[in-house]
């Protein structure tokens, strides 16, 4: 009887914290709007306020931490947390809080930024924390490539050029 009061009493003080989290997470991050080419005022609205930032040899090198959050949408997990808690009397957060902490918070990520001297990005380098790099989500498929015109392999016979 011990054992289950002190789930209970776990599960109760433990209860809504997934639900907290799942709201105070971070928002995602417009990284696909770091590109070179951006001048460094859009990049720092995208990522912040660089960490590092050296000059040498008339290029700036900035460098980035950020979190990838969820947009809007993921946010309705709450609901299977609220249910959960609802009717297991918040001993379902034994289980939500866990996979929140591991799997709820987005993802870490650098960016390390060069800009020449009129502040423009020459260079940028996209990694996750741990160092692998970071995959942009594609909008739309990929378009085939248009197929060059074959060659008709004839010859004119007054200038001895290919024609295609």
């Amino acid at each position: 009887m011990k054992g289950l009061f002190s789930i209970v009493l776990i599960a109760f003080v433990l209860s809504g914290c997934s639900i907290s989290r799942v709201f105070s997470g971070p928002e995602p991050v417009a990284v696909e709007k770091v590109t070179v080419g951006q001048n460094r005022n859009s990049i720092i609205s995208v990522l912040g306020i660089p960490k590092t930032s050296e000059t040498k040899n008339d290029l700036k090198t900035d460098m980035h931490e950020f979190v990838d959050g969820f947009s809007g949408g993921s946010k309705v997990r709450a609901i299977v947390y609220i249910a959960g808690d609802f009717f297991t009397l918040g001993i379902a957060e034994l289980v939500f809080w866990p996979i929140e902490l591991a799997a709820g918070q987005g993802t870490a990520g650098r960016a390390i930024v060069t800009y020449g001297m009129d502040d423009v990005a020459k260079y940028v380098l996209l990694t996750k924390a741990d160092g692998s790099p970071w995959v942009l989500a594609r909008a739309e498929e990929e378009k085939p490539a248009q197929q060059a015109q074959k060659a008709t392999n004839k010859v004119n016979p007054e200038t001895g050029a290919i024609i295609q």
